[in-house]
Order: structure tokens, then sequence, then C-alpha cells
């Protein structure tokens, strides 16, 4: 089998990834780094790679097929941590190939983690967020173009009907990308003047808008303190919900209820204690609770200067929200709310149809009947996390962290 169209999307992603090079290409000029060529390069390596693949694909299908979308989720990824790990071995700063590999996925799946710490050169760390910021996009656009087609779009939206019926054509495809792409830049711009009203530096404040928008976690805030614009720019991933409700009230809707009531009630609880045992004034409490409340709730993980001011048990409630958070359609991780309240709602269900056998009962959400299969699939993805979670924090016990 022929897989055109997958050539077709690797050498469009690389397009697309190649321009990011130059950005830390113009900052390195102004401020005479001598990495400044070694990215203008790499952009046109990128660039001639894209090339290449797309004359590779150039007798496409129209239609994106299963597996070719499976393979491209697969490979994409692969790719781009390697033409992103480039950077850091041209630097001459001797680094282990497996630590920049890691770096580089790290930043591109936006999960936070770094293995180089924040002791690189400025234009390595904002290529670092270059990559974790281009990793948010691509999810979003994966989301609303090839994914539908791989995993039948599950658990994506069960309370209002989509605006844009799929169609795994490309010309439909290229439509939803420059959309994404176009929002993605406007609220990364907004996201820069925040930090910047919050009293940030340029540079600090371009990196932190690259993470928060990303929800990829990255450095730590520089000592500011949690005013209103810092607590509203730590939050800003629930813009990438927002502005797919136009149409619909969003008091009524039951995603973004339960997104604000949960926000509410962990800030209150992580307030509390420190109002009670006396350690913090009310105002700081009441900071500090609410920025870390949607830090972790929007998983992006952004954390101020000092240590936590917070009880031990707050940790717990902070990883919870971690697990849980994000909103259906934006690029944060964790196993989302929506499917949250699906599972809640399956498992209520269950018990009444123990309790009355012969009675028919519905899976609802949101005013709206949640298909059986969906339902099917959202519980298989629960074992899954779980089982996934589970390996994973044996296999780092066991490391000896």
């Amino acid at each position: 089998m022929r897989f055109d169209l997958f050539w077709v999307l690797m050498g469009r992603t690389a397009y697309v990834f190649a321009p990011l090079y130059l950005i830390p290409f113009g900052y390195g000029f102004a401020y005479g780094d001598p990495l400044t060529g070694s990215f203008l390069a790499l952009g046109v390596l990128s660039a001639i790679l894209g090339m290449v693949f797309g004359n590779m694909g150039r007798s496409h299908m129209r239609q994106l097929s299963v597996q070719e979308g499976a393979l491209f989720l697969l490979a994409v990824w692969f790719l781009l941590a390697l033409l992103g790990m480039l950077p850091f071995h041209l630097a001459g700063l001797h680094l282990s190939p497996v630590d920049t590999f890691f770096e580089c996925i790290s930043a591109l799946t936006t999960t936070g983690i770094t293995a180089l710490g924040a002791s690189l050169p400025p234009t390595l760390l904002l290529w670092r967020g270059l990559m974790s910021w281009f990793g948010g996009l691509l999810f979003v656009v994966i989301l609303v173009t090839v994914l539908p087609v791989v995993g039948g779009c599950f658990g994506v939206d069960f309370n209002v009907r989509q605006e844009r019926l799929f169609s795994p054509l490309w010309n439909r495809m290229t439509r939803p990308m420059r959309e994404m792409t176009l929002i993605y830049i406007a609220i990364t711009c907004l996201a820069v003047m925040i930090y910047l009203a919050a009293g940030d530096e340029i540079f600090p404040a371009l990196i932190l808008a690259l993470f928060t928008i990303s929800s990829g976690a990255g450095p730590i805030t520089g000592g500011l303190p949690p005013t209103p614009p810092l607590l509203f720019g730590a939050g800003l991933t629930l813009w990438q919900m927002l502005r797919r409700r136009p149409g619909v009230a969003l008091s009524r809707h039951m995603e973004l209820r339960s997104f604000f009531s949960l926000f509410l009630c962990a800030g209150a609880l992580l307030s509390i204690l420190p109002i009670l045992h006396g350690t913090q004034t009310v105002t700081d409490a009441l900071g500090y609770g609410f920025f870390y409340a949607i830090s972790f709730l929007s998983t992006n993980g952004l954390m101020l200067q000092e240590e936590i001011p917070f009880h031990s048990g707050s940790e717990l409630l902070l990883i919870l929200l971690a697990v849980i958070g994000g909103c259906m359609g934006s690029a944060a991780g964790g196993f989302r709310i929506s499917r949250v309240l699906v599972l809640l709602t399956l498992a209520w269900t269950e018990l009444l149809r123990t309790l009355h056998p012969r009675m028919v009962f519905a899976v609802r959400q949101g005013g709206g009947i949640v298909p059986l299969h969906s339902a099917g699939r959202i519980l298989v993805l629960a074992f899954i996390s779980a089982a996934v979670f589970s390996l994973s924090s044996l296999i780092i016990a066991l490391a000896g962290l």
C-alpha cells in the first residue's frame, strides 16, 4: 500500500517547523550569539527536507486512510525530535544524544520534564520553548484533522454538536490547519502581553507564554507574585475551549461548569489551611491557592520561584488536579474533565441498572445521550491510563528517585 499522503503530511510538518529556526536565529543575531549560523542552516535543511517529502507524495490520493494517519501520528514526533536535537549538538556543549532526544520529546509532547535544566544558553532555552509551543500547536491541528480518522473522534465533545463535519479529504483538512495556527499565534501574543503586564521582562515573558499556551510547564516565573494578570495567564489554556462554543450559553455548558467548580473548590481548599494556621495573610493565601489550582488543573505546571507554601497533604490535591486536568479541544494533558464526567455518569447508570434491572437507562451528559460505543472507549482509555500510570510510577520508583 502506498503512503503518498503520509509523506505530504510529513513534508508540510517539516515546512511549518522550518520557520521556527528563524526566531532563535533573529535573537542570536541581535545579541551576537555564536549559535546564530547553525539555526539558519538548520532552517534551510528542514525546508529542503519538507520539499523532499512533499515530492515523494506528489501523486497522493485526496483522502487520508487510517493506515496513513496512524503512521503519521507515530512518526511525526520522531522526525521533529531528530530535527530538534541538532541545535543542542551544534552548540558544542558535549551533551548526550539520549539526553537531547529526551529533552526534545518532552518538549514536543508538552510533558514539561527537562533533563538539561535551565543552565542552557538563552538561544537554546528559547528553542526548547518553541519546540514545546509547536508541539501544542501540532496536537491541536492533529485533533481536528488526523485524529478523527484514526480514533473515531471518541471523547472529543459530548455537549454540543460539532460545528464542522469532519472529512478526511485533503482540501478540507488545510482550512482548520490554517485557522488553528492563526488562533494559536494570537493567544500566544496575548499571553506575552499578560506576563508583561504582570511585571516580567520581555524574554522571560516570551518563554513563559510559549510554555503556558502549550501547557508544557517549563521555567519558573522568576519570582513574580501571583497577581491577577499572572493568575489569568496561568489559566489561558481555557481560551482553546471557549473559542469552540460561540453558539452555546457558557453558563449552561457542563464541562465548563465542572471546570470552574473544581477550580473554585481546589483554590479554596489550598487557601484555607495557610489562613487557619496563620502562615500567610488572607490575600497571599488566596493568591497562591488559586494560582496553583489553575496552574495544575489546566496542566500548565507553572510554579513560582519559592517553595509551595502549603500543607504536605495539599500536594496530593495538586497531583489529582494535574491527572484530571485539561478541557476537550485544548493542548493540555490529563485525562480530561469530560471523560471523567462520562465515567461518573456511566458508574451511576450501572448502579441504577443493578437496582432496577428491567428499566432502560442511557448515559447522558450535558443534556445529550452519550453513545454506548463512545462510553465504552472512554472506559477502555481509563483502564489504559491507569495501567500506564501505575507502570510508570513503578519504573520511576525502581530508578531510585
